[in-house]
């Protein structure tokens, strides 16, 4: 959304004041909200919307209130909302021309001769309980630049004279706090107001000015639990700018009022974390006065509590000993917040992001916090999780009882996942051998455990790693094959394994995508890059300049031979669900296909087929050597002076610290490899592009296919029996009964267009009418968007109608088909919305 505008005007009915008008680019239309409170922030509810567009140019950036009260609408004006997109097509860029639209309701009259910078302040005061927001907005913003000392008992009066309009006295108090200069009497009635958005308001000029009188700093600190959420969020934003203010003990008291709201506690964090590389003591001190059972605010944070502690420059471990202790064995501990904490201290560990002196020190520290618990019962509520962490540090009671616990088979495969994942990372040698059980008995365990396996064995540094894999990759599961080929290029001794396979014809050349050739190339081993090259060839760097033969070539195939969606769906699972999300299924690396990339046929066949066309940003492979041999390809999803965290094929998110990044380089193509046709059949393609060809999952009776999936055979007829089957071909669901002179007719090429349905009136006085009959669904915007030209030979009228009724009347001609003879015409029928709907 684009322009999120507030409207307050008389000019409109009163149904839209109040109200939100939003600039949606995607939906060629403008959005209309109503707010409704949600704690300390609002959710948007839709209203219908204010407008849909007959362009599909139209591209709404900027809404505003103008002097007359009217919406006026600045259009963006270009078919592409992405300059990516625009790349492909550059004729689809007006880069000269914008829109201005000023929607007026009836005969809203303009307003002329005016200029509110003339008017003196008292006639700018009187202009804040205007009914029209934009009148109240400039007199605002012109007290604000003036900041006359003269102008400021008025103000202040206007403020606090309870008979004012409340609009009138919220503009006065917001330009008040805007010249900074707010009388210290008149600030302690606005903290003492009734009303919580004047105290709100009070707190936060407070916060702006920074120095204030004791009497409000001190009334400011007993405002940290007031019963509005708009009060304390303002003291959680005010708690570190006010001088002589200690923020951490406000910061907790506003926490613990605030558990429950759903944007207090991430204000409280955003400043509190600053504040505990050299303040954790005073937070800790704090916690432990309190009791968590009914001050449950902390407990939201306390994960990150932790987390933000291990990060510290200063290594000293005993603010999380203390913190671990508290929750563990104090008097108003929670196993919950435990369990989180426990959890957050040995990814760490196992990540390698707490190593060496470090973990030397926090094992010291934790250790005998963690004793009491790990002599307890196995079934105890911390029993795991504290032999989790104590086996990341390699104690072997806890390796010995996370073993013990590993070979029970009623362990859900969460749990055991969990304790193999320490195993892996404390380097026990007996967990290689569990490892190849699971895989050995897939009937024990979920396709998804075991990809799960895959993903974690690359921590595993042991060359049984590869054999174990390559004997079984032919009998894993389709989807989990390119995990297992993506695991065998991260370690030398695995590669020489894998290009070994495929020199013998064990694995296919084409399991190896190219982005994995490019990787095995730029291995520091020159075994790996001698293997590579003999056994797949050479990659080139940069884009292929032959995609463009390979999109002809798939294109034609694809149009020929249509697939079955059903089947479509399981190579989606083999091939692009290692990456992509579809309906909610699939990995979270590269965008949701659901509702990207796929606009139309074109559109799908470039990105699928030419990826390195145009890269969106955020979507180059990074390629990253590590300190103990691996080398990993992924998207970045977080580059820090701490760590280098990477999504990579599968899903697999890989944490690497940065003690342990040997070589980072970010390569300039996108890691979907550009040789997809190599991976699948003709008709595996076939079924994969029905599949994503289609707008919503097979099955669902309003699938539609995407625009251009199909190309229409140039023919031509005169006899009505034949309208209906090449209807069929061009626009399914429509049917015509009389078309005139020439007959009905799809053209090979029109006006630069191909696959052009033609049709003709029978006569002067009697149109062609194409009907069809549509279920329009409910809780979306539904538009029917129609391309049409004119003829040289004259215009023509284009009527759409809609259960009899006109929706959209057009004459087409050289005026209104402007691009290259063409016209782009959308109807909205989203009040059809649930119904069933006849169209003409």
């Amino acid at each position: 959304y684009c322009g999120i505008h507030y409207f307050d005007s008389p000019a409109y009915p009163e149904e839209y004041r109040g109200t939100l008008f939003l600039g949606n680019i995607h939906g060629n239309c403008i959005n209309n909200d109503f707010l409704v409170r949600n704690g300390a922030t609002y959710v948007a509810k839709a209203r219908p919307d204010f407008l849909t567009a007959n362009d599909a140019w139209f591209m709404p950036v900027v809404q505003k209130t103008g002097p007359d009260g009217c919406l006026y609408i600045l259009d963006w004006y270009d078919r592409y909302h992405c300059y990516q997109d625009a790349n492909r097509d550059p004729a689809g860029i007006d880069r000269l021309k914008g829109r201005l639209y000023r929607v007026r309701y009836r005969g809203t009259p303009r307003r002329w001769g005016f200029d509110l910078a003339r008017e003196d302040d008292s006639g700018l005061l009187k202009l804040l309980a205007s009914p029209n927001v934009y009148d109240r907005d400039i007199a605002q913003r012109l007290l604000v630049e003036r900041n006359h000392p003269e102008a400021r008992p008025a103000l202040e009066a206007l403020i606090l004279d309870p008979t004012a309009p409340r609009k009138a006295r919220m503009h006065a108090l917001w330009a008040l706090v805007g010249t900074g200069t707010l009388d210290p009497a008149c600030h302690k009635r606005l903290l003492d107001h009734d009303d919580p958005a004047f105290r709100a308001w009070g707190v936060r000029a407070a916060g702006n000015k920074k120095q204030v009188e004791p009497a409000i700093r001190e009334k400011i600190s007993a405002m940290a639990q007031d019963a509005s959420p708009d009060v304390r969020l303002q003291v959680a934003i005010a708690a570190r700018k006010i001088e002589g203010l200690d923020p951490i003990p406000l910061l907790y008291e506003v926490l613990s009022a605030s558990a429950d709201d759903p944007l207090i506690p991430q204000i409280v964090w955003q400043n509190l974390h600053p504040l505990l590389e050299e303040k954790a003591d005073a937070l800790l001190a704090r916690i432990e006065r309190a009791d968590l059972k009914t001050e449950r605010g902390a407990l939201v944070i306390l994960p990150r509590v932790v987390e933000r502690l291990l990060s510290r420059k200063d290594p000293d471990p005993a603010p999380i000993a203390r913190l671990v202790a508290l929750l563990a064995h104090g008097r108003s501990g929670d196993p919950d917040a435990a369990r989180q904490c426990l959890a957050t201290i040995a990814a760490k560990i196992q990540t390698g992001e707490v190593a060496g002196d470090r973990l030397a020190r926090l094992r010291a520290r934790l250790g005998p916090v963690l004793a009491q618990t790990l002599s307890g019962p196995d079934e105890g509520p911390l029993a795991l999780d504290a032999a989790l962490l104590a086996a990341s540090w390699k104690d072997r009671s806890a390796l010995g009882a996370l073993a013990r616990r590993l070979e029970s088979r009623r362990l859900d495969e969460p749990t055991r996942f969990r304790i193999l994942d320490a195993l892996i990372a404390a380097g026990e040698p007996g967990v290689f051998d569990a490892v190849a059980r699971w895989l050995r008995d897939p009937e024990g365990s979920t396709p998804e455990f075991r990809g799960r396996l895959l993903a974690a064995l690359g921590r595993l540094d042991d060359p049984r790693v590869a054999e174990l894999v390559l004997a079984h990759y032919p009998r894993l599961e389709p989807e989990l094959q390119p995990r297992a080929i993506e695991l065998l290029t991260q370690r030398p001794a695995w590669a020489r394994a894998l290009l070994a396979a495929v020199k013998d014809k064990a694995i296919p050349a084409s399991a190896i995508n190219i982005n994995q050739l490019r990787k095995l190339q730029a291995s520091k081993d020159a075994e790996v890059v001698q293997l590579a090259r003999a056994t797949l060839g050479t990659a080139r760097e940069g884009r292929d300049p032959n995609r463009d033969a390979v999109l002809r070539r798939m294109r034609e195939h694809l149009r020929k031979n249509p697939g079955d969606p059903i089947a479509g769906r399981s190579v989606f699972q083999k091939l692009c669900a290692q990456c992509h999300k579809i309906y909610g299924e699939g990995q979270d690396v590269g965008p949701d296909l659901t509702s990207n990339g796929r606009a139309s046929f074109e559109q799908l066949l470039s990105n699928i087929f030419d990826p390195n066309l145009v890269i969106g940003p955020g979507y180059q492979a990074m390629t990253v050597a590590t300190t103990d041999g691996r080398v990993l390809t992924g998207l970045i999803a977080e580059d820090s002076p701490q760590r280098l965290v990477l999504k990579v094929q599968g899903g697999k998110v890989e944490t690497i610290p940065r003690a342990e990044v040997e070589e980072a380089k970010l390569s300039p193509l996108s890691l979907m490899p550009e040789d997809l046709e190599t991976q699948l059949t003709l008709p595996e393609w076939s079924d994969l592009f029905a599949f994503l060809t289609l707008d919503r999952p097979p099955g669902d009776p309003s699938a539609k296919l995407l625009p251009g999936t199909r190309a229409p055979s140039p023919r031509q007829t005169t006899d009505p029996a034949q309208f209906g089957s090449l209807l069929d071909e061009f626009a399914p669901g429509f049917t015509t009964r009389a078309v005139g002179a020439g007959g009905l007719a799809i053209l090979a090429e029109y006006r630069g267009r191909a696959g052009v349905l033609r049709t003709h009136p029978v006569d002067r006085n009697t149109p062609c009418i194409l009907r069809a009959q549509a279920a329009i669904p409910e809780g979306k915007t539904t538009r029917l968007a129609l391309d049409v030209s004119h003829d040289p030979r004259g215009d023509w009228e284009l009527v759409v109608k809609a259960n009899g009724r006109a929706l959209r009347t057009v004459t087409i001609g050289p005026e209104t088909a402007t691009r290259n003879g063409w016209a782009e015409i959308t109807v909205d029928l989203t009040e059809f919305a649930g119904h069933r709907v006849s169209l003409e």
